[in-house]
């Protein structure tokens, strides 16, 4: 909202505040009782006239400004040749050429020069502005001669009545806040109390507690050490079943392997065998959609998510192999690829799953049978 607007609006509603307390004021005085909604009025009117303030003055700064400027554009079309409607420029184009009567002119542009910083109004709007700013003097008369009189006074005693209701309220709330005090302190002295009487149970507890605090690491140390044998034959039971692997792939080739594996995943519960199809086809699906992608093609093997959903799974590790994922070391994969792809640094012997794209550009044809037969997988995963 321009500043116009803004204050257009605000004289509005000064305007009908004044109307509205003008009817106040009259019914005061034919013995009408005050009420709270004419002293909100008041109060209103009162805070509207004060944020105004700033800004009517500066609006008035800027109509005088305007009012100023144009006497001097005239003053100056009356020297030049020609009466010009562009008095300023013409006159500037004088004196920047100390051409004739630029001495006379200069004193007078210069102030023409400096009320144009100020006159931000054109003609219209100043006149708009003045027609606001009258508008406002009369609301303010009006206030004055119909108002203030008969309203000042009545409102002052509803302001003190209000006063002394807030000062009763805050005492109330002052001797509830010190009875709340007192409440408080007998409150700790108490848990004081409490607390004393309870200390000795509580040195009695500790002893047990630290027995118990005593067997309690034992057994974790015990949960642990089991863990770590469960780990260590898990990591064996997964390690022998990737040599099947390897033997199997080298035994029937990668597609007998794939299916054979897909048979193998039907020991799993259904909605196990359908977590890890779906996963699969998440996989290859993924690599299919982007190929030249190789965050999807290297699979860190150690990663627990991926053993979680997939890893631990019967015939998967079998199934990705024959889909042409290779076992590689991070010693042998491609130099920097695991750091470009963000992947955290880690032992030269950690294993890694890679599947490698065909040079499309090179050998198109390979690649083109590669991502076929990855394609027709993912299909069948579907």
């Amino acid at each position: 909202m321009t500043e116009f607007r803004k204050a257009s609006t605000a004289v509005e509603a000064v305007e009908k505040l004044v109307a509205d307390l003008a009817i106040d004021a009259a019914a005061v005085v034919a013995g009408a009782a005050p009420t709270h909604e004419m002293q909100s009025r008041w109060a209103e009117v009162q805070r509207q006239l004060q944020e105004l303030g700033p800004n009517t003055d500066k609006m008035q700064r800027r109509c005088k400004a305007r009012a100023e400027l144009e006497v001097l554009k005239a003053e100056l079309r009356t020297m030049l040749p020609g009466a010009p409607e562009e008095s300023i420029r013409v006159a500037q184009e004088i004196v920047d050429a100390r051409g004739e009567g630029a001495q006379a002119l200069e004193p007078i542009l210069a102030k023409a020069v400096e009320l144009e910083v100020v006159a931000t109004y054109g003609v219209n709007m100043a006149q708009k502005v003045s027609d606001l700013l009258a508008r406002l003097e009369v609301a303010r008369g009006r206030l004055a001669a119909e108002v203030s009189p008969h309203l000042a006074a009545v409102v002052a005693e509803l302001d003190a009545s209000a006063a002394e209701h807030q000062a009763q309220e805050k005492r109330e709330a002052e001797a509830a806040a010190a009875a709340a005090v007192r409440a408080a302190e007998e409150h700790e002295k108490k848990v004081v109390a409490d607390l004393m009487a309870a200390n000795q149970q509580r040195l009695t507890d500790m002893e047990e507690a630290e027995n118990a605090g005593k067997r309690k690491v034992e057994a974790e140390a015990e949960e642990l050490r089991q863990a770590e044998e469960d780990r260590v034959a898990e990591e064996e039971s997964l390690l022998r079943a990737e040599q099947d692997c390897e033997r199997k792939l080298l035994e029937v080739g990668a597609d007998e392997a794939c299916a054979e594996a897909l048979i193998s995943m039907l020991t799993a519960s259904v909605g196990s065998y359908r977590e890890v199809v779906e996963g699969l086809h998440g996989l290859i699906g993924g690599i299919v959609a982007d190929p030249q992608e190789a965050r999807l093609r290297l699979v860190r093997a150690a990663n627990e998510g991926f053993q979680q959903k997939l890893g631990r799974q019967p015939g998967v590790w079998q199934f990705l192999r024959g889909v042409g994922f290779e076992n590689r070391a991070r010693s042998s994969l491609p130099a920097g690829l695991p750091a470009s792809l963000g992947m955290p640094p880690g032992p030269p012997h950690e294993r890694f799953l890679l599947l490698e794209e065909p040079d499309m550009m090179n050998a198109y044809e390979a690649w083109g049978a590669w991502h076929g037969r990855l394609s027709q997988i993912a299909k069948f995963l579907q």
